[in-house]
């Protein structure tokens, strides 16, 4: 399971061509036409162009963001630290904690909100780093561009925040390795880390369990127009 984990990759985010050719095509169809009941149509697909143009410069600024993730060195500091702390880790099981969080700068390179963290092994990364404040604000900038704030897990945040960044966590997890979140057949990374470590009081997800709590509460936010506006990421709590 840890070698499985190690070779997983991170999926980068695409527009399909097609939301780019149609719109285009129909703009010129109607221009060709030079009718002046077709005036609507025109603009509606000048706007769809200009909406598509938008997401595929969103899509390659993440793709850049995701890159520097990939090629990112985490300074020995943190290791060294991480190891007086963990010495029985081994090299493979250091390397998939280091992958576990980067993956977890990746949920947030993918959508700017708050997310439960699903893994008490890369939470231990995490704490060691933020004791290297100046080290640790460098890393955040140069891959996500901004420093991402930690927030101990609170047992007074209502359940149902807790709910919401779990299942936000699972959805782009999921989405970062290619997976439907409503009905993977297998668990992200990020949620498999703390069973394949044997980490002691990690936090075990059951895959079924999982996606069917993520349909429920998918068919919950669709009949409910309330949101969060929580900006700070959390540890996960039991």
């Amino acid at each position: 399971m840890l070698n499985a984990l190690l070779k997983l990759e991170r999926q980068q985010p695409m527009i399909k061509t097609r939301w780019i050719i149609l719109p285009i095509l129909v703009l010129l169809l109607m221009y060709s036409w030079q009718q002046q009941i077709f005036t609507a149509w025109v603009l509606l697909s000048l706007i769809w162009t200009i909406i598509v143009l938008n997401h595929v410069l969103i899509a390659k600024t993440r793709r850049n963001k995701l890159e520097k993730i990939e090629q990112l060195n985490i300074d020995p500091i943190f290791w060294n630290k991480l190891k007086q702390q963990y010495p029985e880790l081994s090299l493979k099981q250091r390397r998939l904690i280091e992958l576990g969080f980067k993956d977890y700068l990746a949920l947030h390179v993918m959508q700017k909100q708050a997310y439960t963290m699903p893994s008490h092994a890369v939470d231990a990364l995490w704490h060691v780093m933020l004791q290297y404040p100046i080290q640790y604000q460098y890393l955040c900038k140069q891959t996500i561009g901004r420093t991402l704030h930690h927030s101990p897990y609170d047992a007074g945040i209502k359940p149902e925040e807790q709910a919401r960044q779990l299942f936000e966590a699972w959805k782009y997890s999921c989405m970062l390795h290619g997976y439907n979140p409503r009905n993977t057949m297998q668990l992200p990374r990020l949620f498999a880390i703390d069973q394949a470590l044997a980490w002691e009081n990690g936090q075990l997800f059951e895959l079924e369990q999982m996606t069917k709590d993520f349909a429920k509460y998918m068919q919950d936010q669709s009949s409910s127009s309330s949101s969060c506006g929580s900006s700070c990421s959390s540890c996960g709590g039991d």
